[in-house]
């Protein structure tokens, strides 16, 4: 009875300990929602920081991404390609190659590297200005750490992952009609029909708001992951830990979800 009992404890105090965190992001997302809205928001020293977030988390690492994005759509395509041919479906190849790679794989992986690239590092980030009090100082000279610190992360994560998503994308593309056609014109227009049917409104603005939601995962949880650690310094590892295994299962329920809603 003892051992049930406690068992039973433990697993009220995980589930309380769940509602608990997502209760605190849902809130810290509404307040920052608020402060978007807000046009005084809009002043030049915000949209300065925004732009730098954005430089960081996108435009610096521009090279590396879209070579990362090449080498795994090449591989994918041609994984595709001969598989195709093996079972004499040739010329469902280039509809395939779209539906896995850009609607899917491609997205997915480029959540994960903005998310191990810059997510870590904003968690890292806000943890160690929790537990050093910058924070609160931002706070007593006025300058408000929403609109400065948090605000401008979560915009960069979303305007990023959305960005390199679509040029990974349109860099998939490219490979996958070379790949299939070669340097022939004679494929475009197979090719753009194809391009054409796939990509109606619908599934257009279900990739835009999937990206959206990855881009968001990764910064809004290490954002607040950071802000719940307690002011220790041994904390900051452990707070990193927890805010990244959040952003992965997060990003893998927004991946299962899409799927579900898609093809079920």
């Amino acid at each position: 009875m003892n051992f049930l009992a406690a068992t039973i404890e433990s697993l009220g105090a995980k589930v309380t300990g769940w509602f608990a965190v997502g209760y605190a992001m849902f809130a810290f997302l509404a307040r920052a929602t608020l402060l978007l809205l807000d046009r005084t928001t809009w002043n030049r020293a915000t949209l300065d920081v925004v732009v730098k977030q954005v430089y960081f988390t996108s435009v610096q690492i521009l090279h590396v991404f879209l070579g990362y994005a090449l080498v795994i759509s090449w591989l994918i395509i041609t994984i595709i390609l001969s598989t195709a041919r093996d079972f004499g479906l040739t010329e469902f190849a280039s509809e395939m190659t779209i539906r896995v790679l850009v609607l899917e794989l491609l997205p997915f992986l480029t959540a994960l590297f903005i998310a191990l690239r810059s997510g870590s590092a904003i968690n890292t980030e806000i943890a160690l200005m929790q537990v050093n009090n910058e924070l609160d100082a931002l706070a007593h000279c006025k300058v408000p750490p929403m609109q400065f610190e948090f605000l401008p992360r979560l915009l960069g994560g979303v305007i990023s992952v959305v960005t390199l998503a679509g040029l990974a994308g349109l860099l998939a593309l490219l490979t996958g009609y070379l790949a299939i056609y070669g340097m022939n014109t004679a494929g475009v227009e197979p090719y753009t029909q194809t391009i054409a049917k796939i990509f109606d409104f619908q599934i257009v603005a279900g990739l835009i708001a999937k990206c959206a939601l990855f881009g968001l995962a990764v910064t809004l949880i290490p954002v607040t992951a950071g802000l719940e650690t307690p002011k220790k310094l041994f904390m900051v590892p452990v707070s990193v830990l927890r805010g990244m295994m959040r952003v992965f299962f997060a990003i893998v329920a927004i991946e299962v979800v899409s799927l579900a809603l898609k093809y079920i």
